[in-house]
């Protein structure tokens, strides 16, 4: 029988979201937790790798296991580290990988404009002027790119090859918020595309010296890493049809999930519901 598992997690806890040895990690804290309960498992696959400090709403975990008891997933809540909070577990095909089913997935990036404010820690704070529609035009840009070379980490693994379906950037009571959706992305790629944007958003470069830079497989003038404490891995789509999200979400908001895998009801309440609509 194949579960899938939806996450929600605070990144700054955590050296990451993959298996590490001698350090606290989220796949970590859930192996211990099913190993404490006795569930066996086997191909264990993550939705999508998050870095130290990188947040996730809606994580999805997939393994195979036989049938588990009565009452293992409240106890499974429990005893995953302070931090991770169980969302939903999902009955899926005995073919549904976390990872390689997955056909699109949205990142989200937070940025606070204004003075620094202890009590929200998960964005990156600034206090300059950011040129919106400059933003949007290298937005714009962005989506006829295939070659993300400058804008990923060195020797990221899979290449560099991807296609971004849609940036939105929205400035609303005192946030902005940066969504970037597309089927996958390599490593560092989205705090990247978010440090170029802000760098023209400031004026510290123009649109076409990025596009440039893009072109030419330039990393020296995008070389600015957004801070990881802003993003957030918001959602993963597992409908055979991607188009249709980019307007969904726009219309919707960020705020709102939808069903995208049947779920069940969990048998216990949770603070944070995973409660949406099909469509």
């Amino acid at each position: 029988m194949r579960r899938a598992l939806v996450l929600a997690y605070d990144g700054r806890r955590f050296h990451g979201s993959a298996l590490q040895p001698h350090v606290a990690t989220v796949a970590g804290s859930l192996v211990r937790g099913l190993e404490l309960l006795r569930v066996d498992m086997s191909e264990f696959a993550m939705a999508g790798r998050t870095d130290a400090g990188v947040h996730a709403r809606s994580q999805v975990i997939s393994f195979a296991s036989a049938d588990v008891r009565d009452g293992t997933w409240p106890r499974l809540h429990a005893l995953l580290a302070d931090g991770i909070m169980l969302r939903s577990v999902v009955l899926v095909p005995p073919e549904f990988h976390a990872r390689h089913s997955a056909c699109w997935r949205q990142y989200l990036y937070r940025i606070r404009r204004g003075s620094h404010d202890p009590l929200f820690p998960s964005a990156w704070q600034l206090t300059d002027e950011l040129d919106r529609g400059a933003m949007a035009e290298l937005a714009a840009y962005l989506l006829t790119v295939d070659d993300f070379d400058a804008l990923c980490k060195v020797n990221s693994a899979g290449g560099y090859r991807r296609r971004i379906h849609a940036i939105d950037v929205i400035e609303r009571a005192g946030m902005i918020d940066i969504s970037v959706l597309g089927v996958s992305f390599c490593h560092q790629m989205v705090r990247r595309i978010v440090g170029a944007l802000v760098r023209v958003g400031r004026g510290r470069a123009s649109v076409s010296q990025v596009a440039h830079a893009v072109e030419m497989h330039n990393r020296g003038l995008l070389s600015e890493l957004a801070p990881p404490g802003g993003l957030y891995l918001w959602r993963v789509g597992y409908s055979e049809e991607w188009a249709w999200a980019p307007s969904l979400l726009r219309e919707r908001g960020f705020e709102q999930d939808w069903a995208t895998i049947g779920r069940l009801e969990l048998d216990f309440p949770l603070e944070w519901s995973a409660e949406c609509p099909s469509d």
